[in-house]
Protein backbone atom coordinates (compact mmCIF):
# COMPACT_ATOMS: atom_id res chain seq x y z
CA UNK A 1 0.00 0.00 0.00
CA UNK A 2 1.37 3.14 -0.71
CA UNK A 3 0.86 5.47 2.19
CA UNK A 4 0.94 9.41 2.03
CA UNK A 5 2.81 11.25 4.82
CA UNK A 6 1.30 13.40 7.35
CA UNK A 7 3.43 16.71 5.67
CA UNK A 8 1.71 15.86 2.23
CA UNK A 9 -1.40 15.57 3.83
CA UNK A 10 -1.27 19.14 5.76
CA UNK A 11 -0.17 20.53 1.95
CA UNK A 12 -3.03 18.73 0.46
CA UNK A 13 -5.19 20.18 3.38
CA UNK A 14 -4.30 23.92 2.68
CA UNK A 15 -5.08 23.37 -0.77
CA UNK A 16 -8.15 22.50 -0.23
CA UNK A 17 -9.00 25.34 2.11
CA UNK A 18 -7.46 27.40 -0.27
CA UNK A 19 -10.00 26.18 -3.08
CA UNK A 20 -12.40 26.45 -0.62
CA UNK A 21 -12.06 29.79 0.06
CA UNK A 22 -13.11 30.75 -3.63
CA UNK A 23 -15.83 28.61 -3.17
CA UNK A 24 -14.73 25.31 -5.06
CA UNK A 25 -13.38 22.03 -3.42
CA UNK A 26 -14.89 18.98 -1.80
CA UNK A 27 -17.82 19.66 0.78
CA UNK A 28 -16.18 18.10 3.80
CA UNK A 29 -19.40 17.43 5.74
CA UNK A 30 -19.06 13.69 7.83
CA UNK A 31 -21.19 11.35 8.10
CA UNK A 32 -23.01 10.79 11.69
CA UNK A 33 -22.77 7.20 10.95
CA UNK A 34 -19.02 7.41 10.36
CA UNK A 35 -16.84 5.90 6.98
CA UNK A 36 -18.79 5.49 3.37
CA UNK A 37 -22.17 6.56 1.99
CA UNK A 38 -25.31 5.98 2.22
CA UNK A 39 -27.28 3.41 0.09
CA UNK A 40 -31.02 4.30 -0.85
CA UNK A 41 -32.54 2.45 1.84
CA UNK A 42 -30.42 4.75 4.53
CA UNK A 43 -27.75 1.88 5.72
CA UNK A 44 -24.11 2.75 5.72
CA UNK A 45 -21.93 0.55 3.85
CA UNK A 46 -19.07 1.00 6.69
CA UNK A 47 -16.97 2.62 3.93
CA UNK A 48 -15.98 -0.92 2.27
CA UNK A 49 -15.96 -0.47 -1.55
CA UNK A 50 -16.98 -4.27 -1.73
CA UNK A 51 -20.64 -3.63 -0.94
CA UNK A 52 -22.78 -2.69 -4.12
CA UNK A 53 -19.64 -3.32 -6.36
CA UNK A 54 -18.52 -6.91 -5.39
CA UNK A 55 -22.31 -7.85 -6.55
CA UNK A 56 -22.07 -10.37 -9.24
CA UNK A 57 -25.12 -8.75 -10.64
CA UNK A 58 -24.95 -4.89 -10.45
CA UNK A 59 -29.02 -4.83 -11.99
CA UNK A 60 -31.02 -3.95 -8.44
CA UNK A 61 -34.38 -3.45 -9.01
CA UNK A 62 -34.55 -2.88 -12.25
CA UNK A 63 -31.73 -0.43 -12.19
CA UNK A 64 -28.09 -0.81 -13.41
CA UNK A 65 -25.97 0.98 -10.49
CA UNK A 66 -23.00 2.36 -10.84
CA UNK A 67 -20.95 2.60 -7.99
CA UNK A 68 -18.54 5.67 -7.90
CA UNK A 69 -15.84 5.42 -5.29
CA UNK A 70 -13.93 8.69 -3.90
CA UNK A 71 -12.02 9.52 -0.64
CA UNK A 72 -13.27 13.11 -0.34
CA UNK A 73 -17.23 14.39 -0.19
CA UNK A 74 -17.97 16.43 -2.81
CA UNK A 75 -21.18 18.47 -3.61
CA UNK A 76 -20.79 18.80 -7.46
CA UNK A 77 -21.35 14.61 -7.84
CA UNK A 78 -24.45 14.73 -5.33
CA UNK A 79 -25.77 17.75 -8.18
CA UNK A 80 -24.69 15.37 -10.75
CA UNK A 81 -25.72 12.15 -9.63
CA UNK A 82 -29.63 14.01 -9.39
CA UNK A 83 -29.20 15.52 -13.04
CA UNK A 84 -27.79 12.58 -14.26
CA UNK A 85 -30.27 10.31 -12.39
CA UNK A 86 -33.23 12.40 -13.42
CA UNK A 87 -32.10 12.34 -16.72
CA UNK A 88 -31.83 8.24 -16.68
CA UNK A 89 -34.27 6.86 -14.16
CA UNK A 90 -32.59 3.00 -15.11
CA UNK A 91 -29.58 4.16 -13.53
CA UNK A 92 -28.70 4.47 -10.16
CA UNK A 93 -25.61 6.21 -8.86
CA UNK A 94 -23.99 5.16 -5.61
CA UNK A 95 -21.61 7.53 -4.44
CA UNK A 96 -19.01 5.91 -1.98
CA UNK A 97 -16.56 8.29 0.09
CA UNK A 98 -14.29 7.59 3.10
CA UNK A 99 -13.23 11.06 4.62
CA UNK A 100 -14.40 11.64 7.86
CA UNK A 101 -12.31 14.48 9.52
CA UNK A 102 -8.96 15.99 9.42
CA UNK A 103 -8.37 14.10 12.81
CA UNK A 104 -8.53 10.77 11.11
CA UNK A 105 -7.37 11.62 7.72
CA UNK A 106 -4.22 9.04 7.39
CA UNK A 107 -6.57 6.23 9.14
CA UNK A 108 -9.61 7.14 6.56
CA UNK A 109 -6.86 6.94 4.14
CA UNK A 110 -5.16 3.86 4.34
CA UNK A 111 -8.81 2.01 4.70
CA UNK A 112 -9.85 3.80 1.48
CA UNK A 113 -6.66 2.39 -0.08
CA UNK A 114 -7.00 -1.13 1.82
CA UNK A 115 -10.35 -2.02 0.61
CA UNK A 116 -10.18 -0.65 -2.88
CA UNK A 117 -6.73 -2.78 -3.65
CA UNK A 118 -8.32 -5.71 -2.14
CA UNK A 119 -11.73 -5.32 -4.07
CA UNK A 120 -9.79 -4.67 -7.27
CA UNK A 121 -7.02 -7.17 -7.35
CA UNK A 122 -10.03 -9.72 -6.45
CA UNK A 123 -11.79 -8.47 -10.07
CA UNK A 124 -14.32 -6.49 -7.66
CA UNK A 125 -14.31 -3.31 -6.75
CA UNK A 126 -16.22 0.15 -7.72
CA UNK A 127 -17.15 0.82 -11.83
CA UNK A 128 -15.76 4.15 -11.42
CA UNK A 129 -12.76 5.61 -9.17
CA UNK A 130 -11.81 8.88 -8.45
CA UNK A 131 -7.78 8.01 -7.95
CA UNK A 132 -6.41 10.83 -7.39
CA UNK A 133 -7.71 14.82 -6.39
CA UNK A 134 -5.61 17.06 -5.26
CA UNK A 135 -2.80 14.33 -4.33
CA UNK A 136 -2.44 10.93 -5.50
CA UNK A 137 -5.19 8.56 -3.12
CA UNK A 138 -4.82 5.22 -5.23
CA UNK A 139 -1.63 3.73 -7.06
CA UNK A 140 -3.10 4.66 -10.23
CA UNK A 141 0.43 3.20 -11.84
CA UNK A 142 0.21 -0.28 -10.67
CA UNK A 143 -3.44 -1.07 -11.32
CA UNK A 144 -2.75 -0.08 -14.95
CA UNK A 145 0.48 -2.52 -14.30
CA UNK A 146 -1.92 -5.53 -13.40
CA UNK A 147 -4.52 -4.47 -16.01
CA UNK A 148 -7.07 -3.48 -13.63
CA UNK A 149 -8.40 -0.30 -15.48
CA UNK A 150 -10.01 0.55 -19.19
CA UNK A 151 -8.06 2.44 -21.42
CA UNK A 152 -10.52 5.81 -21.39
CA UNK A 153 -8.82 7.10 -25.04
CA UNK A 154 -10.22 4.04 -26.26
CA UNK A 155 -13.67 4.86 -25.40
CA UNK A 156 -13.86 8.10 -26.49
CA UNK A 157 -12.61 7.12 -30.16
CA UNK A 158 -15.43 4.82 -30.14
CA UNK A 159 -17.73 6.86 -29.04
CA UNK A 160 -19.51 9.01 -31.83
CA UNK A 161 -20.96 11.63 -30.12
CA UNK A 162 -17.60 12.32 -27.91
CA UNK A 163 -16.32 15.21 -29.46
CA UNK A 164 -12.45 15.44 -28.95
CA UNK A 165 -11.90 18.70 -29.86
CA UNK A 166 -14.19 20.08 -26.84
CA UNK A 167 -11.54 19.15 -24.85
CA UNK A 168 -8.11 20.12 -23.44
CA UNK A 169 -6.30 17.84 -25.93
CA UNK A 170 -3.03 19.12 -24.75
CA UNK A 171 -3.86 17.77 -21.00
CA UNK A 172 -5.66 14.62 -21.87
CA UNK A 173 -2.55 13.66 -23.87
CA UNK A 174 -0.07 14.26 -21.55
CA UNK A 175 -1.78 12.38 -18.45
CA UNK A 176 -1.50 9.30 -20.75
CA UNK A 177 0.75 6.37 -19.13
CA UNK A 178 2.47 5.11 -21.92
CA UNK A 179 -0.21 5.20 -25.26
CA UNK A 180 -2.98 4.27 -23.06
CA UNK A 181 -5.14 6.80 -21.12
CA UNK A 182 -6.07 5.12 -18.03
CA UNK A 183 -7.12 8.03 -15.52
CA UNK A 184 -9.46 11.43 -17.13
CA UNK A 185 -8.67 14.52 -14.82
CA UNK A 186 -12.14 16.64 -14.63
CA UNK A 187 -9.65 19.70 -14.27
CA UNK A 188 -6.47 21.03 -13.68
CA UNK A 189 -4.63 23.75 -12.04
CA UNK A 190 -1.33 25.59 -13.66
CA UNK A 191 1.96 26.02 -11.95
CA UNK A 192 4.48 28.61 -12.67
CA UNK A 193 6.38 32.05 -11.48
CA UNK A 194 5.13 35.09 -10.51
CA UNK A 195 6.93 38.30 -10.73
CA UNK A 196 6.26 41.77 -10.88
CA UNK A 197 6.88 42.79 -14.65
CA UNK A 198 7.30 46.86 -14.07
CA UNK A 199 10.01 45.58 -11.99
CA UNK A 200 11.60 43.57 -14.15
CA UNK A 201 11.23 45.70 -17.12
CA UNK A 202 12.78 48.17 -15.32
CA UNK A 203 16.05 46.20 -15.39
CA UNK A 204 15.91 46.05 -19.12
CA UNK A 205 16.67 42.27 -18.98
CA UNK A 206 13.97 40.81 -21.70
CA UNK A 207 12.60 37.14 -20.57
CA UNK A 208 11.22 34.58 -22.58
CA UNK A 209 9.38 32.30 -20.48
CA UNK A 210 7.62 30.48 -24.06
CA UNK A 211 10.84 29.12 -24.57
CA UNK A 212 13.09 28.99 -21.75
CA UNK A 213 14.59 26.42 -19.95
CA UNK A 214 16.91 26.12 -17.10
CA UNK A 215 19.89 26.98 -19.00
CA UNK A 216 18.10 30.06 -20.19
CA UNK A 217 16.73 30.68 -16.94
CA UNK A 218 20.35 30.68 -15.28
CA UNK A 219 21.65 33.34 -17.71
CA UNK A 220 18.95 35.50 -17.66
CA UNK A 221 18.95 35.14 -13.80
CA UNK A 222 22.91 36.96 -13.67
CA UNK A 223 21.73 39.59 -15.81
CA UNK A 224 18.98 40.14 -13.19
CA UNK A 225 21.16 40.00 -9.99
CA UNK A 226 23.75 41.94 -11.88
CA UNK A 227 21.10 45.16 -11.96
CA UNK A 228 20.48 47.41 -8.98
CA UNK A 229 17.25 45.26 -8.41
CA UNK A 230 16.90 41.99 -6.01
CA UNK A 231 20.02 40.13 -4.57
CA UNK A 232 17.98 36.57 -6.38
CA UNK A 233 16.05 35.76 -8.94
CA UNK A 234 13.93 33.46 -7.64
CA UNK A 235 12.59 32.70 -3.84
CA UNK A 236 12.24 28.63 -3.32
CA UNK A 237 13.17 26.45 -0.66
CA UNK A 238 16.51 24.55 0.35
CA UNK A 239 18.40 23.28 -3.44
CA UNK A 240 16.44 19.19 -2.35
CA UNK A 241 13.30 20.90 -3.07
CA UNK A 242 14.03 22.51 -6.45
CA UNK A 243 15.61 19.09 -7.32
CA UNK A 244 12.73 17.54 -6.32
CA UNK A 245 10.63 20.03 -7.97
CA UNK A 246 12.04 20.15 -11.22
CA UNK A 247 12.91 16.15 -11.64
CA UNK A 248 8.88 15.51 -10.63
CA UNK A 249 7.65 18.43 -13.65
CA UNK A 250 9.39 16.02 -15.93
CA UNK A 251 8.55 12.90 -14.57
CA UNK A 252 9.32 11.40 -17.67
CA UNK A 253 12.42 11.74 -17.99
CA UNK A 254 13.63 9.66 -15.13
CA UNK A 255 10.52 7.33 -14.47
CA UNK A 256 8.99 5.13 -17.34
CA UNK A 257 5.79 4.53 -15.40
CA UNK A 258 4.80 2.23 -18.84
CA UNK A 259 7.25 0.03 -18.44
CA UNK A 260 7.93 0.78 -14.38
CA UNK A 261 12.19 1.59 -15.05
CA UNK A 262 13.66 4.10 -13.72
CA UNK A 263 16.17 6.47 -15.21
CA UNK A 264 18.15 8.66 -12.14
CA UNK A 265 21.50 7.14 -13.18
CA UNK A 266 22.03 9.47 -15.81
CA UNK A 267 23.60 12.89 -17.47
CA UNK A 268 20.30 14.31 -17.17
CA UNK A 269 19.86 14.04 -13.67
CA UNK A 270 23.58 14.43 -12.34
CA UNK A 271 23.44 17.49 -14.83
CA UNK A 272 20.67 19.11 -12.93
CA UNK A 273 21.70 18.42 -9.21
CA UNK A 274 24.87 20.54 -10.51
CA UNK A 275 22.78 23.09 -12.33
CA UNK A 276 20.76 23.16 -9.25
CA UNK A 277 23.96 23.70 -7.15
CA UNK A 278 25.11 26.50 -9.36
CA UNK A 279 22.04 28.20 -8.40
CA UNK A 280 22.23 27.66 -4.74
CA UNK A 281 25.87 28.47 -4.55
CA UNK A 282 25.78 31.95 -6.84
CA UNK A 283 22.27 33.23 -5.06
CA UNK A 284 20.54 32.83 -8.35
CA UNK A 285 18.26 30.72 -5.68
CA UNK A 286 17.62 31.90 -2.46
CA UNK A 287 15.57 30.04 0.61
CA UNK A 288 15.52 33.48 2.30
CA UNK A 289 11.92 34.64 3.09
CA UNK A 290 13.68 38.01 4.12
CA UNK A 291 15.31 38.80 0.88
CA UNK A 292 12.93 39.83 -2.14
CA UNK A 293 13.41 37.91 -4.92
CA UNK A 294 12.18 38.58 -9.03
CA UNK A 295 10.11 35.04 -9.23
CA UNK A 296 8.46 33.36 -6.61
CA UNK A 297 6.66 30.18 -7.16
CA UNK A 298 2.40 30.43 -7.68
CA UNK A 299 -0.11 27.83 -8.37
CA UNK A 300 -3.54 28.60 -9.86
CA UNK A 301 -6.58 26.92 -9.31
CA UNK A 302 -9.12 28.51 -11.82
CA UNK A 303 -10.17 31.72 -14.20
CA UNK A 304 -11.06 33.66 -10.85
CA UNK A 305 -8.20 32.63 -8.93
CA UNK A 306 -5.70 33.88 -11.66
CA UNK A 307 -7.09 37.02 -11.11
CA UNK A 308 -7.27 37.45 -7.63
CA UNK A 309 -4.35 35.85 -6.55
CA UNK A 310 -2.39 37.70 -9.12
CA UNK A 311 -3.31 40.81 -7.73
CA UNK A 312 -2.89 39.81 -4.37
CA UNK A 313 1.17 39.37 -4.96
CA UNK A 314 1.33 42.91 -6.26
CA UNK A 315 -0.42 45.49 -8.60
CA UNK A 316 1.74 44.67 -11.37
CA UNK A 317 2.20 40.92 -10.86
CA UNK A 318 2.58 38.53 -13.77
CA UNK A 319 2.63 34.57 -14.28
CA UNK A 320 5.31 33.35 -15.94
CA UNK A 321 5.60 29.94 -17.48
CA UNK A 322 8.48 27.96 -15.51
CA UNK A 323 11.51 26.74 -17.05
CA UNK A 324 11.57 23.17 -18.57
CA UNK A 325 14.44 21.03 -18.75
CA UNK A 326 16.67 20.78 -21.47
CA UNK A 327 16.02 17.25 -22.47
CA UNK A 328 12.41 18.30 -22.91
CA UNK A 329 10.28 20.86 -24.92
CA UNK A 330 9.15 23.93 -23.97
CA UNK A 331 5.49 24.54 -22.71
CA UNK A 332 3.27 25.14 -19.48
CA UNK A 333 3.30 23.03 -16.10
CA UNK A 334 -0.06 22.05 -15.43
CA UNK A 335 -1.18 19.76 -11.89
CA UNK A 336 -4.25 17.46 -12.77
CA UNK A 337 -7.52 17.72 -10.71
CA UNK A 338 -10.14 14.95 -9.46
CA UNK A 339 -8.69 12.10 -11.93
CA UNK A 340 -11.56 9.41 -12.79
CA UNK A 341 -10.41 5.68 -13.89
CA UNK A 342 -12.83 3.02 -15.15
CA UNK A 343 -12.36 -0.38 -13.42
CA UNK A 344 -11.65 -2.98 -16.81
CA UNK A 345 -13.65 -5.58 -14.51
CA UNK A 346 -16.80 -3.40 -14.47
CA UNK A 347 -20.35 -5.08 -15.18
CA UNK A 348 -21.83 -1.51 -16.50
CA UNK A 349 -18.52 -0.25 -18.50
CA UNK A 350 -21.11 1.68 -21.07
CA UNK A 351 -23.19 3.24 -18.20
CA UNK A 352 -19.97 4.44 -16.06
CA UNK A 353 -18.89 5.56 -19.66
CA UNK A 354 -21.57 7.87 -19.77
CA UNK A 355 -22.04 9.36 -16.83
CA UNK A 356 -18.01 10.31 -16.82
CA UNK A 357 -19.16 11.55 -19.94
CA UNK A 358 -21.64 13.74 -18.27
CA UNK A 359 -19.12 14.66 -15.24
CA UNK A 360 -17.07 15.95 -18.30
CA UNK A 361 -20.01 17.85 -20.30
CA UNK A 362 -20.05 21.67 -20.47
CA UNK A 363 -23.11 21.81 -18.23
CA UNK A 364 -21.87 20.34 -15.02
CA UNK A 365 -18.28 22.48 -15.56
CA UNK A 366 -19.72 25.63 -16.13
CA UNK A 367 -20.14 26.14 -12.30
CA UNK A 368 -17.61 28.72 -11.18
CA UNK A 369 -18.38 27.16 -7.66
CA UNK A 370 -15.87 23.78 -9.21
CA UNK A 371 -12.22 23.99 -8.65
CA UNK A 372 -9.62 23.93 -10.91
CA UNK A 373 -10.06 24.69 -14.68
CA UNK A 374 -12.65 22.51 -16.32
CA UNK A 375 -11.28 19.66 -18.64
CA UNK A 376 -14.18 20.88 -20.68
CA UNK A 377 -13.14 23.93 -23.41
CA UNK A 378 -16.73 25.19 -23.55
CA UNK A 379 -17.11 25.45 -19.98
CA UNK A 380 -13.71 27.30 -19.45
CA UNK A 381 -14.88 30.01 -22.21
CA UNK A 382 -18.27 30.24 -20.36
CA UNK A 383 -16.01 30.70 -16.87
CA UNK A 384 -14.19 34.04 -18.70
CA UNK A 385 -17.36 35.23 -20.25
CA UNK A 386 -19.17 35.16 -16.91
CA UNK A 387 -16.13 36.88 -15.23
CA UNK A 388 -15.50 39.60 -17.65
CA UNK A 389 -19.44 40.44 -17.70
CA UNK A 390 -19.45 40.92 -14.24
CA UNK A 391 -16.86 43.17 -14.15
CA UNK A 392 -15.43 42.88 -10.36
CA UNK A 393 -13.91 40.23 -8.42
CA UNK A 394 -13.86 40.16 -4.70
CA UNK A 395 -10.57 38.49 -3.18
CA UNK A 396 -10.11 36.16 -0.86
CA UNK A 397 -11.10 37.50 2.66
CA UNK A 398 -8.84 35.81 4.37
CA UNK A 399 -5.96 37.15 1.97
CA UNK A 400 -4.04 40.35 2.13
CA UNK A 401 -6.83 42.63 0.21
CA UNK A 402 -9.54 41.37 2.60
CA UNK A 403 -11.95 40.42 0.35
CA UNK A 404 -11.30 43.86 -1.66
CA UNK A 405 -13.83 44.27 -4.81
CA UNK A 406 -11.53 44.37 -7.74
CA UNK A 407 -11.47 44.91 -11.74
CA UNK A 408 -11.56 42.31 -14.06
CA UNK A 409 -8.71 42.26 -15.98
CA UNK A 410 -9.43 41.72 -19.53
CA UNK A 411 -6.53 41.65 -21.21
CA UNK A 412 -4.87 39.24 -18.07
CA UNK A 413 -8.23 36.58 -19.23
CA UNK A 414 -7.20 36.96 -22.97
CA UNK A 415 -3.62 36.13 -21.52
CA UNK A 416 -4.73 33.39 -19.97
CA UNK A 417 -6.41 31.57 -22.92
CA UNK A 418 -2.71 30.99 -24.05
CA UNK A 419 -1.47 29.48 -20.80
CA UNK A 420 -4.29 26.95 -20.39
CA UNK A 421 -3.57 25.70 -23.71
CA UNK A 422 -0.09 25.39 -23.49
CA UNK A 423 0.18 24.08 -20.95
CA UNK A 424 1.72 20.11 -21.88
CA UNK A 425 3.99 19.28 -18.96
CA UNK A 426 2.08 17.34 -16.21
CA UNK A 427 3.42 17.71 -12.46
CA UNK A 428 3.96 14.42 -11.23
CA UNK A 429 2.01 14.99 -8.15
CA UNK A 430 1.06 11.00 -7.42
CA UNK A 431 4.57 9.39 -6.61
CA UNK A 432 5.23 11.34 -3.22
CA UNK A 433 7.52 7.84 -2.48
CA UNK A 434 9.75 9.01 -5.26
CA UNK A 435 9.65 12.89 -4.14
CA UNK A 436 10.85 12.22 -0.80
CA UNK A 437 13.53 9.56 -2.06
CA UNK A 438 15.24 12.07 -4.27
CA UNK A 439 14.90 15.14 -1.36
CA UNK A 440 16.34 12.79 1.83
CA UNK A 441 19.08 11.16 -0.79
CA UNK A 442 20.24 14.33 -2.46
CA UNK A 443 20.92 16.41 0.46
CA UNK A 444 24.16 14.71 1.09
CA UNK A 445 24.96 15.78 -2.47
CA UNK A 446 24.22 19.64 -1.38
CA UNK A 447 26.07 19.66 1.56
CA UNK A 448 29.17 18.15 0.62
CA UNK A 449 29.36 14.99 2.04
CA UNK A 450 28.95 12.67 -1.34
CA UNK A 451 29.08 13.13 -5.07
CA UNK A 452 26.38 13.27 -7.52
CA UNK A 453 27.17 10.15 -9.02
CA UNK A 454 26.75 8.83 -5.87
CA UNK A 455 23.45 10.01 -4.74
CA UNK A 456 21.81 9.22 -8.16
CA UNK A 457 23.26 5.22 -8.02
CA UNK A 458 20.96 5.43 -4.33
CA UNK A 459 17.88 7.09 -6.38
CA UNK A 460 17.91 5.07 -8.67
CA UNK A 461 18.26 1.48 -7.02
CA UNK A 462 15.24 3.39 -3.95
CA UNK A 463 13.35 4.05 -7.08
CA UNK A 464 13.46 0.76 -9.06
CA UNK A 465 12.70 -0.82 -5.74
CA UNK A 466 9.88 1.24 -5.60
CA UNK A 467 8.23 0.59 -8.57
CA UNK A 468 8.84 -2.98 -8.86
CA UNK A 469 7.13 -3.68 -5.31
Amino acid sequence: MRKIGVGLWITCLIAIILTACSGGGPNRQTSESGIGSKDAAGTNDGGSVAGKAQKDDPVSGGKKTIVYSMFFPDDRFEQAKKKYEQLHPNVEIDLQTFYTDDAHIEADHEKFVQNTNTAMLAGKGPDLLQSAEFVNILPTDNYVKHRLLEDLGDWMDKDSTFRKEDYFGNILDNVRIGKGLYSVPLGFFLEGFAGDENVIAQTGVPINDKTWSWNDFMNTAKQLTASKGSPSALLFGGPENLLSDIAMSNYDLFVDSASRKAHFESAAFTGLMNQVKSMYDNQIVSQDMRNPAYFSTIQINSPWDYLVILRERGEHMKFYIKPHAQETNAGGYFRPYASISMNSNSKVKAEAWDFLKFMMSEEIQTSSMVAGFPINKKAYANQVKQLKAKGTVKTYKEGPLHGMEIKVDQAKLDQLEALVNGAVHQVEYKSDQVRDMIVNESSAFFSGQKSADDVAKLIQNKVTTYLNE
